[in-house]
């Protein structure tokens, strides 16, 4: 979503509700086998995708919260019924995704029965070589060709914006495994936007360049970062936070062996930023810390 003078646009609201025009960019949800995000979030990402899928033991997740516990909290799991609507969030059929795929190895039986007897997709992948999160993102591929090929449907079907729900808690090197997804998936894949939502963090890699972010702050707190993860240094300037960064400000350059942006503070909700090198961008989630 480029802006004028080569500023790319990153505004949260394109993934809290449906596209707002035919020329913006469908939704697609990957769910992850860590801890959804709060259910207040959670349902607005599930109504603005157009396809969801789940990695392997993500169907247990959603199968968790909307079958097994129905919003509420089972001991020694974490409290997942905050934000739960029962007029809206108890209906089942509601919360279906559209594939359960990957080497199936930690998709409980009794999420397989019930997606199965849904009349779910669920699809076994043996490839060793790829991450469940790798196999759904090449299904998402194959999608998006099929649409595209389709002389029934549009002449070109847009990239999907990709939402991965999960991998932001928890085991320190899967975090660190989906935040090495989330760059691959820029700088390598050519998926033009990605993003991380977890249950108490977000997270998107901004390449090399100039960026505007607007924040939807009803959903995501003040709390933000920038994350130097991508390259060894990263030279950014920023407005709109509570400790800019820049030549005449500090941590310039940023990185893990000097200095990093953590824990900074937003202003209000659009931030400028402009790096010669791809860096993390972080914000918490309301109602998601402990």
């Amino acid at each position: 979503m480029p802006e004028s003078d080569g500023v790319t646009l990153w505004d949260t609201r394109s993934f809290l509700s449906p596209p707002s025009s035919p020329s913006s960019p469908p939704n697609a949800l990957i769910i992850l086998n860590t801890p959804l995000p709060p259910q207040h979030l959670f349902r607005r990402l599930w109504a603005s995708a157009s396809v969801r899928l789940c990695a392997d033991g993500g169907a247990n997740r959603l199968y968790d919260r909307f079958v097994r516990g129905k919003g509420v909290a089972r001991a020694g799991e974490e409290d997942e019924d905050e934000g739960w609507d029962p007029d809206v969030d108890g209906d089942e059929e509601r919360w279906l995704p559209d594939y359960v795929l990957g080497d199936l190895d930690s998709l409980r039986e009794d999420a397989r029965r019930y997606y199965e007897a849904k009349g779910v997709r669920v699809e076994h992948d043996p490839d060793e070589y790829s991450t469940d999160l790798g196999k759904n993102v090449s299904r998402l591929c194959l999608l998006e060709a099929s649409s595209s090929s389709d002389p029934s449907g549009p002449a070109h079907q847009q990239q999907h914006q990709l939402v991965i729900v999960g991998g932001l808690s928890g085991r320190l090197d899967q975090t660190v495994h989906t935040l090495h997804a989330l760059t691959l998936l820029v700088e390598k894949e050519g998926r033009e936007r990605v993003w991380a939502v977890g249950r108490e963090s977000a997270a998107v890699v901004l390449p090399k360049g100039k960026h505007h972010l607007k924040v939807d702050l009803a959903t995501f707190g003040k709390t933000c970062g920038v994350l130097p993860l991508g390259a060894s240094q990263a030279y950014v300037t920023t407005t709109g936070l509570e400790w800019d960064l820049g030549p005449t400000a500090y941590m310039y350059p940023t990185s893990l062996a000097t200095a990093v942006s953590t824990s900074n503070h937003l202003v209000d909700e659009d931030v400028t930023l402009e790096t010669d090198a791809p860096v993390v961008w972080t914000m918490e989630v309301r109602g998601g810390a402990e």
